[in-house]
């Protein structure tokens, strides 16, 4: 089954064996999801979202300034890109990631139809965003990170894309909450999230616990030898 998912997170990403490490299924003892198919991606957009997760009050809390880098990784169709390019302003710039093209059409689409300059879709791939160095000032992940396959090849990109005073934002459902009605590999504890990003050169700077269903966690930077 191991061998299996593999081959298919290769297919994907269009490459031979021999020039993509190998997809994961766990990581420091967690499951790895499989990622959200982009067919569904009506449901991101869904009425009931703001209700359900409070994205606006989660957006308030990056504190965004006009003229920032901002990352909007696993985009989708722009759900938090289209707010986050109007909040940076015409001096700032969004930097949109997803791995599957049919997402980054479906951004493209969007952001014609906002008529917004300031976005850069980007089609990356699983174990390489394809950020360019020390260009980000945040990179937020909404409900992404725990579906990476290659979540150190991932870190290591992200952190090189960070400025020195950089964030890593991550927004997870919590599984401390059996409550949050959401399946347990799509999940993930404050423990683990911690655990994985110190073990990849970051710290915990901020959280926001006033989510309805998520963690809202902020990372920095460690010095790394």
């Amino acid at each position: 089954m191991r061998l299996l998912l593999s081959l298919l997170v290769l297919a994907a990403l269009n490459l031979p064996a021999q020039d993509a490490p190998p997809a994961l299924t766990e990581y420091l003892g967690r499951q790895i999801a499989l990622t959200m198919h982009w067919k569904g991606a009506e449901w991101l957009m869904r009425r009931v979202r703001e209700q359900e997760e409070g994205p606006s009050k989660m957006r308030e809390q990056l504190q965004v300034k006009p003229g920032m880098v901002i990352c909007d990784m696993g985009c989708g169709n722009g759900y938090h890109t289209l707010p986050l390019a109007e909040m940076v302003g015409d001096k700032g710039k969004i930097l949109a990631v997803d791995v599957q093209p049919e997402m980054i059409e479906m951004l493209r689409q969007n952001i014609e139809r906002k008529g917004l300059k300031n976005i850069e879709p980007i089609n990356g791939l699983y174990h390489d965003p394809k950020l360019p160095p020390n260009t980000c000032d945040m990179i937020l992940l909404v409900d992404v990170y725990h579906e990476f396959s290659h979540p150190v090849q991932m870190l290591a990109s992200m952190r090189a894309a960070l400025k020195s005073d950089g964030q890593l934002v991550l927004v997870e459902f919590r599984a401390e909450d059996d409550s949050v009605p959401i399946k347990p590999e799509h999940k993930m504890t404050k423990v683990q999230i911690n655990k994985e990003m110190n073990a990849n050169g970051f710290e915990l700077k901020r959280e926001y616990d006033g989510l309805p269903w998520q963690h809202l966690m902020f990372f920095g930077k460690t010095d790394q030898k």
